[in-house]
């Protein structure tokens, strides 16, 4: 008897809780590449105008297209599967992704890749309303945060039934929350990815702003005197209607231009600083944006080594073949930590340093980090996606909270 009821044990402890039951699914599908060209060029109307467009200016239209019947393959995959479950479902993209549809929902699904399932990411504010992201392009896209990565859509069904007897892992993926101190109330963010379609530049309305700003510059003060509207106003802290699940991204509109901030980590003090911007992430953004601007690469290691031999005049051992290799693997390896730790990494890019900007760490860890603009031009981008006007004197407090956590799933 006691045997069998360590086994019955052993089963039970397996099973994740709280169970993945649900009723309704909303499933969040990318706009393919094919889909973005056909809106993007609404004006052709003909399918072989449309190839003879892409064609012509190097773009493969059949494989554009073979792609998208791919995923929408999937995506009729993944309702079947739901349908033989009795899970009732919902298919929308970006557009159509709103507060009122993830309400409607008990999960959301995302068909697509990493980029979709950071769209959906971004709509969903409870802890616990899961997250279930599924690659429909396993041989185009990484799919680092989706459930099973480069497995192909026969794989669909029995992952599904995994879920559903509860034999997986939840993993609640924690995210940066954003208060903002400024003198005025937070404006429209700009939807980077709709602007895309809208063939209006991300830069636009920074100019539009930065212009305005300027004619009440030159309209100002002929007698050297501040009137009532041109004193000081009140500051006022707000905290951003969006959480970022990868990165914070602050910097100049345009990334030729230097940006020019203050610094604070933890309790340190404020530091004055210039670079092309500063990414701050969580660990799940730890394996993206952040890694790869702190990654070393093999042409790196191997000119250090020959520095350090040249200057030490000490030989390091050259016998075994994967040395480089695995001096490169071990370093860029402890850059990326758990999803689950409620810290912040922070990585500066092309830091300036000299007389006047002493030098600092260039990367690290931190419970909170605070950030004052002293940028023109500047912008505050959340995943990538989501980007805040963020010009002088305003402020940043990024820091990570366990009740903003996302909870998605892993397989055991």
């Amino acid at each position: 008897m006691s045997g069998g009821a360590s086994r019955i044990d052993t089963i039970l402890t397996k099973k994740a809780h709280p169970p993945f039951n649900p009723r309704r699914v909303l499933i969040l599908s990318k706009i393919t590449r094919y889909e973005f060209e056909k809106r993007f060029h609404s004006e052709v109307h003909e399918e072989n105008q449309l190839k003879d467009l892409l064609n012509s200016r190097g773009s493969d239209y059949n494989r554009l297209l073979t792609k998208h019947q791919q995923h929408e393959a999937y995506v009729d995959k993944i309702k079947s599967e739901l349908e033989k479950h009795k899970i009732e479902y919902r298919v929308v993209q970006r557009f159509d992704y709103d507060d009122e549809a993830v309400e409607w929902a008990d999960a959301v699904m995302t068909a697509g890749g990493d980029g979709t399932f950071l769209l959906a990411a971004s709509k969903i504010k409870s802890r616990e309303k899961p997250l279930i992201g599924i690659n429909t392009d396993p041989q185009g896209s990484e799919g680092y945060m989706c459930l099973m990565r480069k497995l192909p859509k026969e794989r669909f069904g029995s992952a599904l039934a995994q879920l559903l007897e509860g034999d997986f892992k939840w993993i609640w993926r924690q995210r940066i929350r954003i208060s903002v101190t400024s003198d005025r109330a937070l404006e429209t963010p700009v939807e980077l990815h709709d602007e895309q379609l809208r063939r209006t530049p991300s830069t636009t309305r920074w100019r539009e702003e930065r212009q305005t700003r300027e004619s009440r510059i030159i309209r100002g003060r002929p007698s050297g005197r501040r009137d009532d509207s041109e004193k000081k106003s009140e500051m006022i802290t707000q905290q951003l209607p969006v959480l970022a699940l990868n990165e914070v991204f602050i910097g100049e509109s345009l990334s030729s231009r230097v940006s020019y901030y203050e610094l604070q980590i933890d309790s340190g003090k404020l530091v004055k600083q210039k670079s092309s911007g500063i990414t701050i992430c969580t660990g799940t953004g730890s394996t993206s944006w952040y890694f790869n601007i702190n990654k070393l690469t093999e042409q790196c290691v191997k000119d250090l080594i020959g520095i350090i031999e040249e200057k030490s005049g000490v030989k390091i051992p050259r016998d075994k073949p994967t040395l480089i290799e695995d001096v490169c693997l071990r370093f860029n390896e402890q850059l990326i930590y758990d999803p689950e730790a409620q810290k912040l990494a922070f990585a500066i890019r092309d830091p300036i340093f000299n007389a006047t900007f002493p030098t600092t760490k260039a990367r690290g860890h931190a419970d909170q980090i605070r950030v004052k603009s002293r940028g023109y031009d500047a912008h505050l981008v959340v995943d990538g996606g989501v980007s805040f006007h963020f010009n002088d004197g305003a402020e940043a407090v990024m820091s990570v909270h366990e009740e903003d956590a996302l909870r998605t799933a892993v397989f055991r």
